[in-house]
């Protein structure tokens, strides 16, 4: 059986599709698993998994406008699609012979977690919650803790106070280094004051810039991870990595890591930012 699952999202919209990856392997363990997603996250997939780029050659007749000649091209016992607007790809699906083709919105609805949404839109079991990219864990344990205080853009990030004082804490806490990250999406950050306090602390390095899967290897290491609702926030949790994330924005009930909840501490911050005494208390328990 060839099943086809595309997909088109940023990190953590692709972290949060692979639970649906583990079901279909789970429910289909022989079949031929092919997915279409986005280059840059492609090394996230599990092994067994035949993965191609939406923008690869071979892939671009499933986006084509229906006046464009198929051709010859691959036909799916089974076909999954999450866009928020997969009509043409559908059609493009049918056009070429698939005939079992199951879709679902990107966009979580009716009060379900997006891997809720996903499975039920597509007619499966929802999962248990458990970290979806063990597979690329380094397997050992270093001697700090990371922080990523970028979000890709300003209306999600807390405040670089809040990230300077509570590193603090953790360091006072635990006694662990500390490692910053920051993406090409975050360079406003660096601008601001508190950025040479946040990074200049002592036993503190900042890694930038890194391909996605050494960043895996290195945070995956982390005894810790603190970070606005991110990609990278989802990279953690997926990691297995214990977390404290804040939303400042983004509903976590839709777009929180799928992680057991003893992982993960949630800080709730779109109805206003707690005191930091309240935030430093919340860490200390996690901790």
């Amino acid at each position: 059986m060839d099943v086809l699952v595309v997909r088109v999202g940023a990190l953590g919209d692709i972290i949060l599709t692979l639970p649906l990856l583990a079901s279909i392997r789970t429910a289909q363990p022989d079949a031929a698993l092919n997915f279409v997603a986005n280059r840059a996250y492609l090394d996230l997939v599990p092994p067994g998994i035949h993965c191609r780029a939406i923008d690869h050659r071979d892939q671009l007749w499933l986006f084509s406008e229906p006046t464009e000649e198929l051709g010859c091209r691959p036909v799916y016992d089974l076909a999954y699609v999450i866009l928020n607007s997969p009509i043409s790809v559908v059609n493009n699906l049918k056009r070429a012979g698939s005939r079992s083709i199951h879709q679902v919105s990107a966009r979580p609805m009716a009060g379900k977690h997006m891997v809720e949404h996903i499975h039920a839109g597509l007619g499966m079991p929802v999962p248990p919650r458990r970290p979806a990219l063990t597979h690329l864990a380094s397997g050992h344990k270093g001697n700090f803790f990371w922080i990523h205080p970028g979000s890709g853009g300003q209306a999600k990030c807390l405040p670089l106070e809040f990230f300077v004082s509570l590193s603090k804490l953790i360091q006072k806490c635990t006694g662990w280094d500390i490692v910053v990250t920051a993406g090409e999406e975050d360079e406003f950050l660096t601008g601001l004051p508190e950025w040479e306090a946040l990074i200049n602390q002592p036993r503190s390095r900042l890694l930038k810039y890194r391909p996605l899967s050494r960043l895996c290897k290195e945070l995956s290491s982390a005894q810790f991870f603190v970070g606005n609702d991110s990609g990278m926030s989802h990279l953690a949790a997926g990691l297995g990595i214990r977390s404290a994330t804040f939303f400042l924005t983004t509903d976590p009930k839709y777009w929180a890591p799928w992680v057991p909840e003893d992982q993960l501490r949630v800080i709730d911050c779109r109805s206003g930012l707690p005191s930091l005494m309240e935030m430093e208390r919340q860490l200390i328990k996690f901790l």
